[in-house]
């Protein structure tokens, strides 16, 4: 019912069933935010801590849109002791695959389900709130790499360099480069095992995102060179965007020209299917993808036009990394016209959208407005401008 499988009462049953109870017994419904539940403060070594592998593979094997509620929900009921008839320990995935075919079969499958549903929840949870249980993932799948028969070896590899990706974004995002360089290793490895390469290209990728200038662009080159001539137009679509983005960045005006190239990929891609990485892209990031190449060009005209359709493609509990990053672009589109307050209102819920997910990636994106806020002798502004610089003092500046 909660997922929309079932209808909200069945047939013959008078009374609704019992909501999801959260830790404390409290009905989830009733809680003031189950994000708090999900995501708040708890003991390192408190039982009743979510199960993040479970919810992974329940996400990845649904592998479709959710909203950020209906995940939380999801979560506040999955702790590790009552989700234990669907965790799979790394032993018991290890006697799997010793068993017949169909327990191997059904054993690779949960593994690259849970590797989905690790880049899917991170859309939407702190990187903190995964990096444990994405680590113990990896020490799984490495472990079984070395019992698993010949005809599953190239797939576990494929999972194992998708999860490695995430987990070296994650690292960086925590602030912890030499784990992110671990795992880069860890990658390269794995898409060396699986005849893969374009592995690579996403590790290349996530790279971008921590560099500024000609080296961001430069590591956005370098993983177009691990693309397949033809195919994988989702990843090809991505780093055509992230090309675009940084041409305009370095004020280079073909970048708007550039445009076209990603979405005419886009067209054939079938991000869904590709790779486990490529699921967040869909129409929506695609127009954030141009709003913010507009914006960087200072082309005002065009700047009306993609903010208005990325506003369209939000999801009122959606992605708040994404949101994020739309919010700041729009908001410093509006501070370069002159428009303040509305500059000043997105500013804000751009602050507000990566505070929730304690994205180093959304206040990133925040520090190309702050030289603006600067400039500004508006009360308002002031203090938004306080508010914005303790906010990346406290979650700590990027190793980059």
């Amino acid at each position: 019912m909660l997922l929309g499988l079932a209808p909200r009462f069945l047939t013959g049953v008078t009374a609704p069933p019992a909501p999801i109870p959260a830790r404390d017994g409290t009905p989830a419904s009733s809680l003031l935010s189950v994000e708090q539940v999900v995501i708040g403060s708890r003991q390192p070594n408190d039982a009743c801590d979510v199960d993040v592998l479970t919810l992974a593979w329940i996400v990845g094997r649904l592998d479709g849109h959710m909203d950020r509620r209906t995940m939380l929900l999801i979560a506040a009921g999955l702790t590790a002791e009552g989700a234990a008839s669907l965790a799979n320990p790394w032993e018991r995935l290890t006697l799997a695959l010793s068993g017949t075919r169909a327990d191997q079969e059904d054993t690779v499958e949960r593994l690259e389900a849970r590797t989905i549903g690790f880049h899917r929840l991170e859309y939407e949870l702190p990187a903190g709130a995964l990096y444990q249980g994405l680590t113990s993932h990896l020490n799984e799948l490495s472990a079984l790499l070395h019992s698993a028969p010949e005809r599953f070896r190239k797939r576990l590899a494929v999972t194992a360099g998708e999860a490695a990706t995430l987990a070296s974004w994650l690292a960086w995002d925590l602030k912890r480069p030499a784990q992110s360089a671990a795992f880069d290793r860890v990658s390269a490895l794995a898409a060396k095992e699986s005849e893969h390469p374009i592995i690579q290209a996403c590790t290349h990728a996530y790279h971008s995102y921590a560099l500024e200038g000609r080296p961001a662009l430069e590591a956005v080159q370098r993983a177009q060179q691990f693309l397949p001539a033809q195919g994988e137009d989702a990843t090809r679509a991505w780093l055509l965007c992230l090309e675009a983005e940084h041409l305009a960045s370095l004020g280079d005006r073909q970048a708007a020209e550039r445009l076209r190239q990603p979405e005419e990929a886009f067209d054939r891609a079938r991000p869904h299917r590709e790779r486990a990485w490529t699921r967040f892209l869909d129409a929506g990031r695609m127009a954030a993808f141009q709003l913010s190449v507009h914006v960087r060009l200072g082309d005002e005209r065009q700047v009306t036009a993609a903010g208005q359709q990325a506003l369209s493609s939000i999801d009122g509990d959606g992605d708040h990394k994404r949101l994020a990053v739309i919010y700041a672009d729009i908001a410093q589109a509006q501070l370069q016209i002159g428009d303040i307050p509305t500059g000043i209102t997105y500013v804000r819920r751009a602050l507000d959208a990566a505070q929730r997910t304690e994205s180093t990636w959304g206040l990133h994106h925040l520090g190309n407005v702050e030289k603006a806020l600067a400039s500004q002798r508006d009360p308002a502004a002031r203090e938004l401008l306080g508010d914005l610089i303790s906010t990346r003092r406290a979650l700590g500046s990027s190793p980059a």
